[in-house]
This record gives structure tokens, sequence and C-alpha cells, in this order.
């Protein structure tokens, strides 16, 4: 079982430091997997294959406008990788697809667009484009299911195609 849970203490109303943990219900041991971060880490998603934990993460404690990253971990050896250090904008709304493939949702000129990382190489692609929010993401065998909102129309519930960014209702 993953968890997000903040620092318990006397610092609790001051600080904007929130962990992750695992809780083995095994054993009922409870792991820090974010210990030495310290900014606002919450969201965890776990990979298909169950090897890998996405998360989004702030660096700073205290400061809440803080760039909102996108970190994944080997829960094997516990290794975490930033992905977003050359991406300027924040992530939101994180849906594995396969193993290698993380969707996301994230702010560009007003409008919030889903975006594709590929694990193997770090790269971020933006798929869609226009004039509304889309607000979630989930992959579903080969094209995303969303919900998209703008000024003009309620949310709906759209079928994305990965390749082109076009959707469909």
């Amino acid at each position: 079982i993953y968890t997000c849970r903040k620092k318990i203490g006397i610092d609790y109303a001051e600080s904007t430091n929130t962990d992750l943990y695992a809780y083995n219900t095994e054993n009922g041991e409870t792991v820090n997997l974010t210990e030495g971060m310290m900014g606002y880490d919450k969201n965890p998603v776990i990979s298909p294959n169950g090897r890998y934990m996405a998360w989004e993460s702030m660096e700073r404690d205290g400061y809440e406008a803080d760039k909102i990253r996108l970190f994944v971990m080997n829960l094997k050896t516990g290794e975490k990788k930033e992905y977003t250090k050359d991406f300027d904008q924040n992530v939101g709304a994180l849906s594995w697809g396969d193993d290698n493939t993380i969707y996301f949702i994230s702010d560009y000129h007003a409008t919030d667009e889903i975006y594709r990382l590929t694990l193997n190489d770090g790269v971020i692609t933006k798929l869609t484009e226009g004039v509304h929010n889309y607000t979630s993401v989930i992959p579903v065998n080969d094209y995303l299911i969303a919900t998209k909102v703008s000024m003009s129309q309620p949310a709906e519930i759209y079928k994305v195609d990965p390749k082109t960014g076009k959707d469909t209702e």
C-alpha cells in the first residue's frame, strides 16, 4: 500500500513537506520512499508491472508556488529520477500507459493539454492543442480516455488518439 502523509510534530502546520510511504501489509513495516525530498510529494501511481512508481513533487518546503515535477522510482532499487528538469511547466494527473510511458496534464499558454513521457529516452511530447482544458487522461488499449472542458462546453468524455492528439466524443 502506498500513501502520502505529512511529517508529524510541531511543524505540521508550518510545513509543506509531504512524503510518500510504503506499508507492508504482511509484516507491518512502513518505509519512507521520499525521505530527504523536502517539498510536497503527492499522487503516486504504480506502473502496470509494479516495478516503478511515478509521482508529483515540489522541490522546496514552504514554497507552494513551486514547480510540480515528475519523478519515477524503481521500487526494487529505490533509485529516483526526475524527468522534468528541462520541462518548464507543472505536471498533474499522472497515468501509466505501458511500463515505459506516462501520460499527464500540463498547463501551456492558459490551456491544459495532454503530454506523453517515454522513460527510455526521457522525451516529453505534447499531444493535444486547443482552447480547452483536459482534466484527466487514462490509457485504454490503443487510445486515451480524457475529460475536457472549455468556456463554451461543460466537461465531456473524449477518446483521444495518442499518435495524432485528435479527440472524438
